[in-house]
């Protein structure tokens, strides 16, 4: 294997050529891997979208396998266009805004590109996802039973167990 060969699988990156719909120009977007740190700030942005998708594979209540091809995933991401256009963002280093007025065409193909490129971020978690029974539906009773902690409490504690410890704030 050349290192040409290693560095593109080791970092599978891929650049897509669009349209820029402010000037009208063809400009090269580099869509990226995440790496750790764009990774584990991606699944907290994309919790949502990781739980539909994670719907789309789950076995159905009789047992049976998922059918679920392109038009059911094309369906999650137009669920939540607001998620994939922030991993979008975060995958070119642009700003949602600006990808989310590309020309219908440029953007299904960055969407396949980010799709290909992060293939194993999405099926890591989709498929921690669907072992942990965290599908959409289990997620909103998640969502809808967890409180936040009151003013009170939330100032009682600040800063007295974290200082010093391993990985907490320093300061």
């Amino acid at each position: 294997m050349t290192p040409s060969e290693e560095t593109e699988v080791l970092f599978p990156d891929a650049k897509v050529t669009v349209r820029d719909p402010d000037t009208d120009q063809d400009v090269e977007i580099e869509v990226r891997e995440f790496r750790m740190l764009d990774g584990m700030k991606a699944q907290v942005e994309a919790r949502a979208l990781i739980a539909a998708f994670a719907d789309l594979v789950m076995p159905g209540e009789d047992g049976s396998e998922s059918t679920a091809g392109t038009p059911e995933y094309d369906a999650v991401i137009g669920n939540h266009p607001e998620e994939w256009l922030a991993l979008l963002a975060r995958s070119t280093g642009r700003d949602a805004e600006w990808l989310g007025r590309l020309d219908d065409g440029d953007g299904r193909e960055l969407s396949q590109a980010l799709w290909e490129v992060n293939t194993p971020f999405f099926v890591r978690r989709i498929l921690a996802a669907v072992r942990d029974g965290m599908g959409t539906r289990k997620m909103s009773a998640l969502v809808a039973s967890s409180g936040t902690s009151s003013r009170k409490g939330t100032d009682a504690t600040r800063g007295k167990s974290r200082k010093g410890s391993r990985g907490g704030r320093r300061g």
